[in-house]
């Protein structure tokens, strides 16, 4: 089941699909199980509650329509793109262990399609390169 995650702007940022998190062409980009959110390798990205994502210290990347988790934070939801073209899920890697989690803030300065979009480049690389590599330290998490 697609369901549109939403920007702080409230436009259409990135996609639920199911458990998978994916860009806003369909390519898979992270899973959500439970509380968690993970990149494609199994890294804790972030957390994934009451219908808000947030990145890893505890910041809104994004929501859905109706979150309970946004309280009366809600901006006003723009149209969302056409559908794209899904392939299949990715294979579940083994999920690493989550960090303590802070205090919720306010919206975090990673905006949601950028950070979706790193998490699914990063799991791309078969070997990292040093340029990757410096993007996956720079990659909350």
């Amino acid at each position: 089941m697609l369901t549109w995650l939403y920007d702080e702007a409230g436009r259409a940022a990135a996609i639920l699909d199911e458990f998978c998190l994916r860009t806003l062409g369909g390519e898979p980009a992270g899973l959500v199980f439970g509380l968690s959110a993970f990149s494609l390798r199994g890294e804790h990205i972030g957390w994934f509650e009451d219908g808000v994502l947030y990145d890893v210290d505890n910041q809104r990347l994004g929501f859905l329509a109706g979150a309970r988790g946004m309280a009366h934070d809600f901006p006003a939801l723009l149209p969302p793109p056409p559908e794209p073209v899904f392939g299949k899920r990715p294979t579940v890697p083994t999920l690493r262990a989550r960090p303590v989690r802070r205090p919720a803030g306010g919206w975090s300065p990673h905006g949601l399609p950028g950070y979706i979009d790193a998490s699914a480049t990063l799991a791309a690389l078969e070997t990292p390169q040093p340029a990757a590599r410096a993007a996956l330290n720079e990659l909350p998490g």
